[in-house]
């Protein structure tokens, strides 16, 4: 048996135009839609992480990125600096 942890992170719920107005987006070279939020997936036996989108349509098994153990505690805290610039700029404000 595998040990699996699975969060959804979800910004967006439904299709009303005050939801949809929340959405962020996803795009790529193929394709644009809103964001809802997103799906963190890892079992005890893989060498990655796995985000899926969540979008007003639920789950999107075909859009997804992996983050590669190794460079997860990197990711998380470029994503801390990331907000910690963000708040500092709206106190200034």
């Amino acid at each position: 048996m595998s040990n699996l942890i699975e969060t959804q992170i979800v910004w967006s719920k439904g299709r009303t135009r005050q939801e949809m107005q929340k959405q962020t987006s996803w795009s790529s070279s193929k394709d644009f839609s809103g964001l809802s939020g997103l799906e963190v997936k890892a079992w005890n036996f893989t060498t990655h992480v796995t985000c899926k989108a969540i979008t007003s349509h639920g789950m999107s098994n075909n859009k997804y990125f992996q983050i590669p153990v190794d460079k997860i505690e990197e990711f998380c805290n470029t994503l801390m600096q990331a907000k910690q610039l963000m708040e500092s700029n709206n106190e200034k404000i």
